[in-house]
């Protein structure tokens, strides 16, 4: 009996957040459908209100929320939240529009890391044809561990080399399909950073930063965030930046 009423609660509980979680994407949803009304009748503050009081990252619909409220930033003239939000949509889904677009801003304020170059275009080639080249190299792993298994079935013995490589292949592609997450932007927010040789104070100076730069940053260490801007690679203090994604 106890275990009967104790499995009662518990579906109860489970009914009880399923119909209250779809309330509340439902709610969202209608939300969000309101902003986008607003935005096509041209009334962007009422839009933007909207967008940033139900902003999720999650939400499947999230790059048109970024692009509406760029373009928003734009219309009041707030380069700074148009970067942000451009540049948040870059290091998921790069396109040469959106780099462009960035540079553009970056030129007439007189801003560092948004220059284009041929990494860049390997980037926009990447998120243009991942589901194509992730095709093409999951088909040859798969050929590889089908010719693997079979040698199996056989009794044959498949060289060290062999499985050795395969591995490294699979790791290639792993880092390969996860590429996007080494895209972490971060904004400068003070008017002058140092960018340092190593995680000190007393380290020497390799850059100096300034507001609206945009840095490539990795890990923490302390107070410190290694990162990467124009060619130079060091520490920052973390307080000094906006991590965009």
């Amino acid at each position: 009996m106890q275990a009967s009423h104790l499995n009662k609660i518990i579906f109860s509980c489970i009914l009880y957040l399923g119909i209250w979680q779809n309330a509340n994407c439902q709610i969202d949803t209608k939300q969000i459908s309101k902003a986008d009304s607003l935005f096509k009748t041209n009334q962007l503050l009422e839009a933007e209100k909207i967008y940033l009081q139900f902003y999720n990252p999650r939400y499947k619909e999230i790059e048109n929320i970024k692009f509406k409220l760029a373009f928003i930033a734009k219309e009041k003239n707030d380069w700074a939240n148009e970067i942000y939000y451009l540049s948040s949509i870059q290091a998921e889904n790069a396109k040469p529009s959106i780099s462009q677009r960035l540079n553009q801003i970056s030129q007439k304020h007189q801003l560092g890391g948004y220059e284009m170059d041929f990494v860049d275009q390997l980037i926009w080639i990447y998120f243009a044809f991942f589901p194509y080249i992730m095709g093409f190299l999951l088909s040859i792993a798969m050929y590889a561990a089908i010719i693997l298994i079979y040698k199996k079935q056989k009794n044959r013995k498949s060289p060290s080399a062999y499985i050795y490589s395969l591995s490294l292949y699979l790791g290639f592609i792993f880092l390969f399909a996860n590429f996007p997450s080494f895209l972490n932007f971060g904004i400068i927010t003070k008017n002058k950073v140092y960018l340092r040789e190593f995680s000190s104070s007393a380290a020497p100076v390799a850059k100096i930063l300034s507001q609206g730069n945009r840095v490539t940053h990795w890990y923490k260490k302390d107070i410190w965030t290694l990162c990467y801007y124009e060619g130079n690679v060091g520490y920052i203090k973390t307080e000094d930046y906006l991590p965009i994604n």
